[in-house]
């Protein structure tokens, strides 16, 4: 008798438990339960593949109060080095993922981060004040750079890239400036002093820059130059097999 008394103090909730999963409620608990893990579990996925796959959208980050956007290509093992491409004024980060720049540096062990400059593209614009040497030192430091980082800088992202490399030179492991403005804003001899690799792109036909390029990016220690043939500013565009190619040539010697 006390034995039978115990077993059925002792089913009790489990009545009321079997009971209760009869009822509606438990189903509509059910249902949400099970939604919300399954939307868990895609946001995990879907978070680690966009490390991999810009097709899961753009990413952005907040740099001093303002969203910037970009394209994150990265390898699916340790990357050799990350790659930064600004951009020129007519164009964005989908240029250099429409081209396969950064499809090719991620397919050769490079991390490949291609951003939209501030004010251009899904980027907000930055305060009229703040530096853009400074703007471009506190993105790169955004990142985990295993390694000293590479700049890509055409046209007219040079007015972040010239006052970067002569103010934080030894935050970089190469610079590769595909006809950019600003070259003027430095004497001649200040080039000869920089410690930096550096691959300097240029198109035949660029008549504008050309000079600038030959005359003053030749003066830094060690600079190769490679002069596209038959391209204009946009030489990249005019022959991406050639640019590609020496773009992996440069990376290979660092």
């Amino acid at each position: 008798k006390q034995w039978y008394q115990r077993r059925v103090r002792g089913s009790v909730p489990e009545m009321q438990i079997s009971n209760f999963r009869k009822t509606p409620l438990f189903y509509v608990l059910l249902f949400f339960a099970c939604g919300f893990i399954i939307m868990a579990f895609q946001s995990s996925i879907s978070e680690e593949s966009s490390l991999h796959d810009p097709s899961f959208g753009t990413l952005h980050v907040d740099i001093n109060g303002s969203k910037i956007a970009l394209y994150n290509y990265k390898p699916k093992h340790t990357p050799k080095r990350t790659v930064f491409l600004l951009h020129g004024m007519k164009y964005s980060k989908e240029t250099w993922r429409s081209l396969g720049t950064l499809e090719t540096l991620r397919d050769h062990g490079n991390r490949a981060i291609a951003l939209d400059l501030p004010g251009y593209g899904g980027s907000s614009a930055i305060h009229k004040d703040f530096p853009r040497q400074l703007f471009l030192k506190e993105f790169i430091e955004f990142f985990d750079n295993r390694s000293p980082p590479v700049i890509i800088s055409p046209s007219m992202s040079g007015e972040y890239a010239v006052p970067f490399i002569f103010t934080y030179p030894h935050l970089l492991g190469g610079w590769v400036p595909v006809s950019p403005v600003s070259l003027n804003t430095h004497h001649p001899s200040e080039y000869s002093k920089l410690s930096l690799p550096v691959l300097a792109v240029y198109g035949e036909n660029d008549a504008q820059f050309r000079p600038k390029v030959e005359d003053l990016l030749s003066k830094v220690p060690g600079a190769e130059l490679v002069m596209i043939p038959a391209a204009n500013h946009p030489c990249y565009l005019d022959n991406p097999t050639l640019w590609h190619s020496s773009l992996l040539d440069f990376l290979s010697t660092l």
